[in-house]
């Protein structure tokens, strides 16, 4: 094996172990107040955008602002856990040899 392949290699296990951490937190405690902290935050933001005046631009840029931020968050740790799976996904090709 080369030094560019044990490179690869080291980067594939790295981001399974990054992706397999980001799940581990999100069902810790901590990981669970976060996601329910964001979800609130998205579902407030979403009750106040309905009853936001339409002629208040600032009040719905803030309420858009909090939906997208608390998203956000939730997108990251995904957006993680999926490429632990993807590089997982392409480790076990790799050790195949497909």
């Amino acid at each position: 094996m080369s030094n560019e392949q044990s490179a690869e290699i080291r980067e594939l296990t790295t981001t399974i172990d990054f992706g397999f951490q980001v799940e581990a937190f999100i069902k810790s405690p901590i990981g669970t107040f976060l996601i329910e902290r964001a979800e609130g935050e998205i579902a407030d933001a979403l009750e106040g955008l309905k009853k936001v005046s339409p002629n208040d631009p600032a009040a719905i840029v803030d309420l858009q602002n909090r939906v997208y931020r608390a998203e956000s968050i939730q997108y990251w740790l995904a957006e993680a856990i999926q490429t632990g799976m993807n590089a997982q996904r392409e480790f076990i090709e790799r050790e195949r040899g497909d």
